[in-house]
């Protein structure tokens, strides 16, 4: 169902999966502003891996569509029934139904970036650093590359292992080693140690397109200094990137009124640059 709204239209519920006969959907905002084609966006939510729905990013998703992007909100499979990978097939499949659609969205399929917070966070980052010779393409998955071009990358964890033994706060109240083993383990099949199968940081290297971080110095759920121990690393890589510090807590997007207002120009002049500027290569095979 499609509808017109101020500066974009509104198409919803668009199914773009069916995995195990779940039906998984997309909203997505196209720009009324009369081009043939735009960069899009895959918007991929937060939630712990556990809960949450992809009206979470609408907010981003207006903004976007009102700046010249197709933009796409995602459902994905999440725990306690799934797990790791299940979570990141659904988001390269995302990726790859907005290529293989292009035309009927009008989207450049070389120009396709993605957006997540918290835990869409740690998915986005996995679409910016996988390729398919690392083993996490979804089964049975279209002749269409699940390649991004840009990540942004909301306070979204880097690296797994830190979760092997939490402490503290995040021990007591956030994630606890018994919930994090049960969704890197229980069903991926790799040959790598699960735990640095769900980290980006595992893959990050050169060929990595450009990511921008947001993260708060407050935060106790992902702890700032993962990000800027990922942005460090991306930067001796040589991979474009910026990390924009804030002196908030986790969502902070979301819970800090005038947040996101703020923090969206920035996130869009490195859209801009990116995806409408000379752009970047999809993921090259690594040697």
């Amino acid at each position: 169902m499609a509808a017109a709204e101020d500066g974009y239209t509104l198409h919803r519920g668009v199914v773009y999966n069916h995995p195990a006969r779940k039906p998984l959907k997309l909203t997505i905002f196209t720009p009324n502003d009369g081009a043939a084609t735009h960069p899009a966006v895959l918007l991929v939510h937060g939630g712990g891996w556990l809960f949450g729905t992809r009206y979470q990013l609408d907010w981003y998703g207006r903004q976007l569509a009102r700046h010249g992007y197709v933009a796409a909100t995602i459902d994905y499979r999440m725990m306690p029934r799934y797990a790791f990978p299940d979570c990141l097939h659904d988001c390269k499949l995302g990726v790859m139904w907005l290529r293989a659609n292009a035309g009927a969205y009008g989207i450049d399929p070389e120009r396709i970036g993605a957006l997540g917070n918290s835990a869409g966070g740690h998915l986005a980052a996995l679409l910016a650093t996988t390729t398919p010779e690392d083993g996490l393409e979804p089964p049975s998955a279209p002749a269409a590359s699940s390649a991004i071009q840009t990540a942004v990358v909301l306070y979204g964890v880097s690296d797994m292992s830190y979760y092997r033994n939490p402490k503290g706060y995040i021990r007591l109240f956030g994630f606890t080693s018994r919930f994090i083993r049960n969704f890197v383990t229980r069903r991926y099949r790799g040959e790598a140690d699960a735990f640095d199968a769900a980290s980006p940081a595992h893959y990050a290297d050169e060929s990595m397109c450009p990511t921008l971080f947001i993260h708060g110095t407050e935060d106790n759920l992902v702890p700032y200094g993962q990000t800027v121990a990922f942005y460090a690393q991306l930067r001796r890589a040589g991979v474009p990137t910026r990390l924009i510090t804030v002196s908030h807590g986790h969502a902070f997007d979301f819970f800090v009124p005038g947040a996101r207002a703020r923090i969206f120009p920035e996130i869009l002049e490195f859209l801009d640059t990116h995806l409408k500027g000379a752009g970047s290569p999809p993921h090259q095979p690594r040697n």
